[in-house]
């Protein structure tokens, strides 16, 4: 039937150079968070990442949805300022892992984590220095841009999901419009007709 087609589709890679890079894809009706760790520099200085050791795993709707509110809760400053552990059990003993806490400079960072066979790669979302006025003085800020982008995706994802599973009917019904026609004229071949 339709919905037993794979529907496959990379929607966007965010990188994390030092870490690793997040790609983010459609498998089905699902959400595949697929993790590649970084393994440095190659000699022009480009970031480097090893495909061969990725781990991988899919979410869905609900999953989707966890990780939208807890990015949400922290780019609208409700929970700025406060550090964040929450685990998402996964198929087959797969966890994703997401923390917003004190990195590097005491600047609060944004991480998703997988950890899959006894395995763990992290990942961390970009951020975007920026200055700002405050009081007549210039004042650092940080900008959660990666985790920005993660949400949107979610959002996207959950909102299209939505819209595609209205379409999916439609295709449905029109395989068995077009099953049907076949049988008919099927049943009009066997019959001696036109």
């Amino acid at each position: 039937m339709y919905n037993d087609k794979p529907t496959n589709g990379q929607i966007r890679t965010i990188y994390a150079p030092g870490y690793s890079y997040l790609m983010l894809s459609y498998f089905r009706t699902n959400l595949t968070l697929n993790f590649v760790p970084y393994i440095g520099q190659d000699n022009t200085g480009k970031s480097e990442y090893c495909n061969n050791t990725h781990l991988s795993t899919s979410i869905n709707h609900e999953g989707a949805a966890f990780f939208y509110l807890q990015a949400t809760s922290i780019l609208d400053g409700k929970d700025t300022g406060k550090q964040i552990e929450t685990v998402l059990p996964c198929n087959n003993g797969t966890t994703l892992t997401f923390e917003y806490k004190p990195g590097e400079n005491n600047q609060m960072n944004a991480y998703i984590a997988i950890n899959k066979n006894n395995q763990t790669i992290l990942f961390r979302f970009p951020t975007t220095e920026y200055q700002e006025i405050v009081d007549g003085q210039t004042v650092t800020k940080v900008m959660q841009t990666g985790l920005g982008t993660f949400a949107l995706i979610l959002v996207c994802y959950i909102a299209g999901r939505a819209a595609i599973g209205s379409f999916d009917r439609y295709g449905e019904a029109l395989e068995r419009l077009q099953e049907e026609e076949r049988d008919a004229l099927t049943a009009i071949g066997n019959t001696g007709g036109c």
